[in-house]
């Protein structure tokens, strides 16, 4: 944030000065300022009407969010398949639904685990929804081991238990600490572990990282809803009228 406040006063002063240096080349027969001069001037101008760099730094902000959504819908648009129709993520909700939320997650992120519950509500109480999970480990390498073990169990048909104890879970996610957590849902270890660096189990993941960076995505939780890009946990009231934005354009 405050790169961009810094980015926008240069911007302001750079385009002030210029102004004030092409005025001067009009009146070629007025005394020519030095470069202290004119930025002295335009020092005491911003200071005078401080104003002027609010204005330009809000305006300097809505161009900014404009032209990300624009390039989230375009990017939606071209990702249509692999975020909404990809067979090989869990979906839980209606299957059939005619709303989709695609959520980005990771098993170690805080507010990942904080809206676990507020997608749980959002489903129970929506029959027409559905929510896609695509396991995007940011946080390290125990993330990534998280991720691996919830794409494997789907291979045992054991993601919805696993995938709730991982969220659950309080404690470090070691190879050994997953592994005992899949045995404490009834699934095979031994197969779990095998799973869990096959090509399959790669692609997937791959797949899933590919997606966010075509969204531009770099932080968890983040969603996909309609043609719409939302970074960062939402309450239920702001997910709710979320769906029902979408169940009006249906």
């Amino acid at each position: 944030m405050h790169s961009v406040r810094r980015f926008a006063v240069a911007g302001l002063v750079g385009l002030v000065m210029a102004v004030f240096v092409a005025g001067l080349a009009v009146g070629a027969d007025e005394p020519k300022l030095s470069q202290q001069e004119i930025e002295k001037i335009v020092r005491d101008y911003l200071l005078r009407e401080p104003e002027v760099l609010a204005e330009a730094f809000r305006r300097l902000q809505q161009r900014q969010s404009a032209s990300a959504a624009t390039k989230s819908k375009q990017a939606i648009h071209d990702h249509r398949q692999g975020l909404f129709a990809d067979q090989g993520s869990p979906v839980e909700g209606n299957a059939q639904g005619k709303v989709t939320i695609v959520e980005f997650f990771d098993y170690r992120c805080v507010h990942c685990r904080n809206v676990a519950s507020t997608i749980d509500q959002i489903v129970s109480s929506n029959a027409s929804v559905r929510v896609v999970y695509k396991n995007f480990p940011v946080l390290g390498e125990p993330s990534v081991l998280a991720a691996r073990a919830a794409v494997a169990a789907q291979q045992q048909g054991g993601w919805p238990k696993l995938h709730r104890a991982l969220l659950a879970f309080d404690g470090d996610f070691t190879l050994e600490a997953i592994l005992a957590l899949g045995a404490s849902v009834g699934l095979d270890s031994t197969k779990l572990k095998t799973d869990m660096v096959s090509p399959e189990t790669d692609r997937a993941l791959q797949a899933n990282l590919t997606l966010a960076a075509a969204l531009g995505l770099d932080a968890t939780p983040s969603f996909v809803i309609g043609d719409r890009v939302i970074r960062g946990a939402l309450s239920p009231e702001a997910f709710q009228a979320l769906v029902n934005e979408e169940t009006a354009k249906r």
